[in-house]
C-alpha cells in the first residue's frame, strides 16, 4: 500500500473518507479545517489522487481571489493524503462513506471499510435519506455504525445530522457527536427513519415546486415566491444544484426499496423522470436543467420548459404559490415533531437554518408557525386541501396542539 504523504508532521488523529466526489472531498476539507489528517480512498489511487487534485485546485483558486492565506493553502494540503486500497483506514478512528446514493453499492463499501478497520472505530455513512438500519444490515456489527448527514458545500455548511439507527450504539453515538463537534460542526440528533428530518423538509419544498412546474405554473413565478419568502435560492435553481439526477435516483432507490408512497417523491416523480429520461436535463453538473448556465456567475431558465411543460392560462396568485412552498415545508418538520424523527421544535428550527438556509429572520421552519399563530395556519394549510389535494390536510396531532414548543 502506498500513500502520497506531502509533510512529516507528527502523528494526529485521522479521518478516513470514502468516495472522492463532492461531497467525499469536503468531508477531508473540513477535516484540514479542523487540523485533522485525513486520508481518501477511492475505487484506485489514481481516483483519489485525482479527487485530491481537484481539492487542491480549488484551494489555489481561493488563494488567487484573495480568499485564502497561501501558507494556510499549503498546511491544509498537507493535512490530506490519498491511498490506494482500504488498508490505510486501518488506522483511522472514524471513516465516513460517501460514495453514491445506491444502497448496493453503499453496502459493498460499507463491508470493505469495516474489514478494514480496528475494532473500535466508529463507521459512519452520508446518506441524506437510506435508511441507516437497513444499510446496516450489511453489517457484522451494526452498533459501530451511524449515519453522519453533511451538508454541501461541508466546508461552509454547519450542520451535520447525527442518525442513530435501530443498533446503534450509545457509545457509537457518543464518539460520532464529539467528531462532529471536533470538526467544528453543529450536530443535531435524528431518529433513523426514510429522509430522516432534512432531506424530508428538503424535498417538501422541492416537489411542491417540481409539482406547480407539471401544473403549468410559471417557472418565473416559483422562484419569485421563494425568494419573496426569505428563501435564499429558488426550488428549481435547487434542483439543479442538487442535480436532478441525484433527485432522481433517490425516488427510484425509494420505490426499489418498497418504501411507502409518500416516500417515493410522488409529486415530483413526473416531473423529475421526463426531465432526467426524456429530456437529458440531469442538472447543473451535467450541463443544465431548470436553467442554462452560460457563465460561472449566470444563470438563464432553460427555454425549453415552455416546450416540455405548457403555462397554464390561469396563473395563480403569487401568495399561493408562497403558501404552497413554505407551508409544505412546515408541515413535513411537524409530521417529523409528531413522529418523534426530530426531538423537538428547536431542534427543527435549528437544522431547518443551518442545513436548509431558511430564512434566520423566521426563526426557522416551525418558528414560523408559532409566529403567524397556529389557528392561522392550520385554516391556510385546510384551504391549500382543499384547492391542491390532502397533502395538505393538518394531522388531529397538529389541530390539537396549542403550541409546538
Amino acid at each position: 500500500m502506498t500513500t502520497t504523504q506531502t509533510d512529516a508532521a507528527p502523528a494526529l488523529p485521522t479521518i478516513g473518507v470514502v468516495g472522492p466526489g463532492l461531497m467525499g472531498l469536503g468531508i477531508c476539507h473540513a477535516a484540514a479545517l479542523a487540523g485533522l489528517r485525513a486520508v481518501l480512498v477511492g475505487r484506485s489511487e489514481e481516483a483519489a489522487r485525482g479527487g485530491l487534485e481537484r481539492w487542491r485546485s480549488e484551494l489555489t483558486q481561493r488563494v488567487a481571489r484573495g480568499r485564502l492565506d497561501a501558507v494556510a493553502a499549503t498546511q491544509l494540503h498537507a493535512l490530506a493524503t490519498a491511498a490506494d486500497d482500504d488498508s490505510a483506514l486501518a488506522g483511522c478512528a472514524l471513516v465516513v462513506e460517501a460514495v453514491s446514493e445506491d444502497r448496493e453499492v453503499k453496502q459493498a463499501v460499507l463491508r470493505r471499510i469495516e474489514a478494514a478497520v480496528a475494532r473500535g472505530a466508529v463507521i459512519a455513512t452520508n446518506t441524506s435519506g437510506l435508511p441507516v438500519s437497513g444499510l446496516a444490515a450489511s453489517l457484522a456489527h451494526p452498533d459501530r455504525f451511524i449515519g453522519l448527514h453533511f451538508f454541501s458545500p461541508v466546508d461552509r455548511m454547519p450542520l451535520v445530522e447525527v442518525v442513530v439507527g435501530r443498533e446503534t450504539s450509545a457509545a457509537t453515538t457518543e464518539a460520532a457527536l464529539a467528531w462532529v463537534r471536533r470538526l467544528g460542526k453543529q450536530p443535531v440528533v435524528v431518529r433513523d427513519s426514510p429522509g430522516f428530518f432534512t432531506s424530508r423538509v428538503f424535498a417538501a419544498y422541492l416537489d411542491e415546486a417540481a409539482a406547480m412546474v407539471g401544473e403549468g405554473v410559471a417557472p418565473e413565478r416559483i422562484e419569485a415566491a421563494a425568494a419573496a419568502a426569505g428563501m435564499p435560492l429558488g426550488p428549481l435553481a435547487m434542483l439543479d444544484e442538487t442535480g436532478l439526477a441525484l433527485n432522481w435516483q433517490q425516488a427510484r432507490q425509494a420505490r426499489a426499496d418498497g418504501l411507502s408512497e409518500r416516500f417515493c417523491r410522488p409529486l415530483a416523480w413526473p416531473v423529475l423522470d421526463r426531465m432526467v429520461s426524456e429530456l437529458g436535463r440531469r442538472g447543473r453538473r451535467d450541463g443544465g436543467g431548470f436553467y442554462d448556465y452560460p457563465g460561472a456567475q449566470f444563470k438563464n431558465l432553460w427555454p425549453g420548459l415552455a416546450q416540455a411543460f405548457a403555462l397554464r392560462a390561469d396563473q395563480p396568485e403569487p401568495e399561493h404559490v408562497q403558501h404552497r412552498l413554505m407551508h409544505a415545508q412546515a408541515l413535513a418538520a411537524a409530521a417529523c415533531l409528531e413522529e418523534g424523527i426530530v426531538a423537538s421544535a428547536q431542534d427543527a428550527d435549528l437544522a431547518s437554518v443551518l442545513g436548509l438556509g431558511f430564512p434566520k429572520a423566521q426563526g426557522g421552519v416551525l418558528a414560523q408557525v408559532e409566529r403567524q399563530g397556529l389557528a392561522r395556519f392550520v385554516a391556510e394549510c385546510d384551504a391549500l386541501a382543499d384547492r391542491c389535494g390532502e397533502r395538505f390536510r393538518p394531522s388531529t396531532w397538529l389541530r390539537e396542539r396549542h403550541a409546538l414548543r
